[in-house]
């Protein structure tokens, strides 16, 4: 029995590779569309977009990167991307640097008598001071050592010796009418003095007989006194390896040693000569003298005893009291009778004096006496 082989009807809703593929890629489209309306209005900015590998690989957990997510709206992003940064201000030009104009020193016009003074001090001369008042100051022969201008009284003065009071001077130099120079040593001129000794050194510093001074400086005065001019020819200050110094020079007055080593006070210590340390003594002990009698007490006065009407409180609301008419007045007293004088008394034979009590009680030492000398002017 043959068997025929039928071909088999292909169904009618079955269709071609070639007339299915279109079919197939309509729904893509229509995917993708969809998705892409999804998307579009939660447009992400650039930095919150994170593109997904092409396969899935398990990175360690250092490589992955933290998502980052904005801190602002998109909104806000967009502004900010847009805006643009504002150019910084320009700096301001320097201001211009204002040079002080230099001022040239004024030529100082010193006064003709203060210039004739100075030229005095420089040379070493001696002036004739003519005052303005000349009742109240008489004309003198001045030794000029300084000359010096001073800011509070906005006056001249020169210092030196005065030989008319033979002691160092300060005069005020507005005071003076004229400042005549002296021809040669001039009057008063204290000797004898070395030859080709300067005329405004030889009344108190180089003429007479030389002292020889010694003392030693406490520290608090060393610096001062290296400081200021030297108060004396051939003045020397050597220091010591305790901070003080000595102190040595010569000159010919004793009053004016005594009034520069003074001004220390306690700050001094006299070495040389004997006779400075005790004038400095004696004028001490004067000076305590006036400040024991200033300081001590008055002596307090005896008190007397109070009266009897003294002391009571006056008493209030009493009349006065009237006289009793009972009462009559007291006869006056009749004067004493003078008395008779006493007969005169015989003056009494003198003692004997006696050996034991001569032998017992001895005259006793009164105590010395502190003679202070008076110094008229130091």
């Amino acid at each position: 029995m043959a068997v025929t082989k039928t071909p088999r009807k292909k169904p009618a809703s079955i269709a071609s590779p070639e007339e299915v593929a279109p079919v197939k890629a309509a729904p893509a489209k229509k995917a993708a569309t969809k998705k892409a309306a999804v998307v579009a209005p939660e447009a992400k900015p650039e930095a919150a977009v994170v593109t997904a590998p092409a396969k899935k690989t398990k990175a360690p957990a250092k490589a992955k990167a933290p998502k980052v997510e904005p801190s602002v709206e998109p909104a806000v992003v967009e502004a900010s991307a847009v805006v643009t940064p504002e150019p910084a201000p320009a700096p301001a030009p320097p201001a211009p640097v204002r040079v002080a104009p230099v001022r040239t020193p004024v030529p100082v016009q010193l006064d003709p008598i203060v210039a004739t003074i100075l030229a005095a001090i420089s040379e070493g001369r001696a002036l004739e001071f003519i005052f303005a008042d000349a009742d109240a100051n008489a004309p003198r022969t001045f030794e000029p050592r300084s000359l010096s201008f001073d800011a509070l009284s906005q006056a001249w003065f020169v210092w030196g010796w005065d030989r008319r009071y033979n002691a160092e001077r300060h005069h005020r130099v507005e005071l003076l009418a004229e400042a005549n120079e002296v021809e040669g040593v001039g009057r008063a001129a204290q000797g004898p003095y070395a030859d080709g000794t300067p005329a405004n050194q030889i009344g108190g510093w180089l003429g007479g007989e030389p002292i020889a001074v010694k003392a030693t400086l406490m520290k608090q005065w060393v610096f001062a006194v290296k400081q200021a001019p030297p108060a004396f020819p051939g003045f020397k200050l050597e220091d010591q390896s305790d901070g003080q110094a000595l102190v040595s020079f010569a000159a010919t007055d004793l009053r004016a040693i005594a009034r520069w080593a003074m001004q220390f006070g306690d700050g001094i210590q006299v070495l040389e000569p004997a006779r400075l340390a005790d004038r400095i003594k004696q004028v001490g002990a004067v000076w305590a003298g006036r400040e024991r009698l200033a300081a001590a007490p008055p002596a307090p006065r005896a008190a007397s005893e109070p009266r009897r009407h003294e002391g009571r409180p006056p008493r209030e609301g009493r009349p006065d009291r009237e006289p009793r008419p009972d009462r009559e007045a007291r006869p006056e007293r009749e004067a004493r009778p003078e008395r008779e004088a006493r007969p005169e008394r015989e003056a009494r034979p003198e003692r004997e004096p006696r050996h034991d009590r001569d032998r017992d009680e001895a005259p006793k030492a009164k105590p010395g006496k502190v003679e202070v000398i008076r110094f008229d002017r130091l």
